[in-house]
């Protein structure tokens, strides 16, 4: 099993969806909270050039690729792989484990209208989910106080994010030793989205941010290379 998965200089605490699911097994029993987090390609062209966004990936539990083209650029060659991050498998295995385990789940999102379809998403796709609340960062006036007051009522055992990097990583690293929660679980601001429009601009986004990374790929090997002839 790869241990860690290195890319632009990173090292993603990165796992198969089998080896995972006993990562989160232990995660249920830890007295602080453990920290998951999808990443993309759009979380590693924003990380390159970040040091902070960057030391904040790398200190994440447990890193859940989820672009293919990742696996394919840190060298990493697993058919398994790839089709567990095709058929979106640690996401459906994360949510199963959840809802059959009757753990409490709570969603964190930047607007009101993130917090509301994932939460409409999660209910007709996982019947038996207990949601026990949500909050948008966008309505919180002043210091994050209030929100974090609001998920400590509630004390889930799963808090969801669908905020955006890099304001998802910013707000854990500020806040994580004040949550209590068993897990955080960043899926970014990916959440389920209206078909049309939206989901070609989506395409086209990820057609963009795959071209960007190529680019940055290049230059990194080759400044790499460069180091190594000095």
């Amino acid at each position: 099993m790869v241990k860690k998965v290195e890319i632009l200089g990173m090292s993603l605490n990165s796992f198969m969806v089998q080896e995972s699911m006993l990562q989160l097994e232990e995660y249920w029993n830890k007295t602080i909270m453990s920290t998951i987090e999808n990443i993309s390609m759009e979380t590693l062209v924003k990380a390159h050039g970040d040091e902070e966004l960057k030391n904040c990936i790398e200190n994440l539990d447990l890193s859940v690729i989820c672009d293919k083209e990742i696996l394919k650029a840190a060298g990493v060659a697993s058919r398994q792989w790839v089709q567990e991050i095709t058929e979106n498998k640690f996401f459906k295995e994360f949510m199963r484990r959840t809802v059959n385990g009757e753990r409490h789940v709570y969603l964190l999102g930047e607007t009101q209208q993130q917090v509301e379809l994932m939460q409409d998403f999660l209910e007709k796709a996982y019947l038996d989910i207990e949601i026990t609340g949500g909050y948008a960062l966008s309505e919180c006036t002043g210091d994050y106080d209030a929100v974090i007051n609001e998920i400590n009522i509630e004390a889930p055992d799963v808090i969801l994010s669908v905020l955006p990097t890099p304001v998802q990583e910013y707000f854990l690293k500020e806040h994580k030793e004040k949550l209590n929660a068993k897990v955080w679980y960043g899926l970014g601001q990916y959440a389920p989205d209206k078909k049309g429009v939206s989901e070609m601009a989506g395409f086209a986004r990820k057609l963009l941010q795959k071209g960007i990374m190529h680019s940055i790929l290049l230059r990194y090997h080759k400044n790499k290379g460069d180091d190594s002839d000095e």
